[in-house]
């Protein structure tokens, strides 16, 4: 019994070494591979440094990811057509040490100034107006962040779908004018059950410790616009616009007049316009 035991283990250990030399004489070929030698000595030069979220207290500006050449993926994918093209690199973002991910505790006063994206807020506590920003915001061609009260979103469903399928962002605006705990619950999961996605912002307009301990209870981050709009909306944002703005509009008929014009005048200064999940983004591919 004792030598049948001895010779499998004989057996087994011979499998593990002849693996493990396998192993090492495929990494001897593939380093001495001219295609891996070519993205080795070039792959540094498609580094690029991963840019720190700036906190200033309780602020923060996200960051954004660096990129590095992944070795092992390049090289497989090079060696499908058996050259080296650099067209075909694979690459893998590189976090940066200070990043906007759990820090649900602060507040995000702007995207990074790195990107000139801006994103359009717009507060929705009368649903008269939600229908009239969509189709501006259609016409236009962009899309936009809605926070929208609980109340007013039971009550406007098939509005907020439209919204939805027309690409736009739907987040919380609490329930009756009010974050609380006993209905912010219940606002997120009809988000959730609209969107099909978990709510990600919360909304305010001033520092309130309810607001943010909310929110970071809820592993959501707090937005504080860059800029509030409720009367000359043209002239607020003309005067304030930069990059990473985000915008807020307390809505009227002044804004909805004016809105037009503003995404154009937006747009012909270069700014890209998205929803606050894509302004907020550290990722630097897409």
């Amino acid at each position: 019994m004792l030598k049948k035991y001895m010779s499998y283990l004989g057996i087994l250990m011979f499998a593990c070494f002849s693996f493990y030399y396998t192993d090492r004489a495929a990494d001897i070929v593939k380093r001495n591979d001219p295609i891996m030698k070519e993205i080795m000595k070039n792959k540094d030069s498609y580094k690029v440094k991963s840019v720190n979220a700036i906190i200033n207290n309780d602020e923060i500006i996200p960051g954004i990811n660096g990129i590095k050449v992944n070795i092992d993926k390049s090289y497989s994918e090079m060696k499908k057509y058996n050259n080296y093209n650099d067209s075909t690199y694979v690459f893998e973002e590189i976090t940066p040490t200070i990043s906007l991910m759990n820090n649900y505790g602060k507040y995000i006063v702007k995207g990074n100034s790195n990107k000139n994206n801006i994103a359009l807020v717009f507060k929705i506590i009368d649903s008269s107006y939600i229908d009239k920003i969509n189709n501006i915001l259609i016409d236009k061609n962009i899309v936009g962040t809605f926070f929208i009260d609980g109340i007013i979103m039971e009550d406007n469903i098939n509005s907020i779908i439209e919204l939805v399928n027309n690409k736009n962002e739907i987040e919380n605006l609490g329930y009756d004018l009010e974050y609380s705990n006993d209905m912010f619950d219940w606002t997120n999961n009809l988000i959730s059950s609209i969107t099909k996605e978990n709510p990600r912002f919360c909304y305010t307009e001033y520092k309130a410790s309810e607001v943010i301990d909310l929110c970071k209870k809820n592993n959501m981050y707090t937005i504080l616009p860059t800029i509030n709009v409720s009367n000359y909306p043209f002239l607020s944002i003309k005067n304030n616009l930069e990059n990473g703005s985000i915008i807020s509009f307390s809505m009227n008929n002044e804004v909805i007049k004016e809105l037009p014009s503003i995404i154009s005048y937006i747009k012909q200064k270069g700014y890209n316009l998205v929803t606050l999940k894509e302004l907020i983004s550290e990722n630097i591919l897409y």
